[in-house]
């Protein structure tokens, strides 16, 4: 198959991209709201991510993990579906990834992880709530993923966070929304 050729002026040099990276976000979004959605969506727009990957866990994943959650799968991704194509449209490109409802049984986040960067484009920033990042930190695979990707921690359910995460305190940050949740 032969390729086009394209001609570019000599010292054409394309321009930059002002979008870069890929955030994950990882939660049930069971009790999330609109505003919450829009908060989230309006503080990645600010961060200039190119797309925002939305991973709700299976029911299944999420009593392995010890987290509390009343409603099913496939609910909690039709109820988050409904409330992206809600929001104003922007540059950042929201996406629910539902491969954890294909496989319907416990997922590893290591395997969750390895899945969403081989199938998005990087680099990568993960984001979880403060009783997620609890148990991530506590995972042995956490000294790879923190060099890896970027956290961002959402301070949702006021719980204090490891020591040990403190240890890498150059690799996260706490992210506080304009509407207070």
């Amino acid at each position: 198959m032969a390729r086009d050729q394209i001609k570019v002026p000599f010292g054409y040099e394309p321009p930059a991209q002002a979008r870069k990276g890929t955030i994950l976000l990882f939660e049930t979004f069971e009790d999330w709201t609109e505003a919450d959605i829009d908060a989230l969506v309006s503080w990645a727009n600010e961060r200039k991510f190119a797309r925002a990957i939305f991973y709700p866990q299976h029911e299944e994943t999420l009593r392995r993990m010890g987290i509390p959650c009343e409603e099913p799968y496939y609910a909690r991704v039709k109820h988050l579906e409904s409330m992206l194509k809600q929001t104003l449209p922007t540059a950042l490109e929201p996406d629910v990834d539902a491969w954890e409802g294909k496989r319907k049984k416990y997922t590893p986040l290591d395997t969750s992880l390895n899945f969403l960067t081989d199938k998005y484009p990087g680099p990568y920033f993960i984001a979880m709530s403060d009783r997620y990042v609890n148990l991530f930190v506590t995972y042995p695979s956490f000294k790879e993923w923190i060099k890896k990707a970027r956290l961002f921690v959402f301070n949702r359910f006021g719980v204090p966070l490891q020591e040990k995460l403190h240890e890498y305190s150059e690799r996260w940050e706490v992210v506080e929304f304009t509407n207070g949740s």
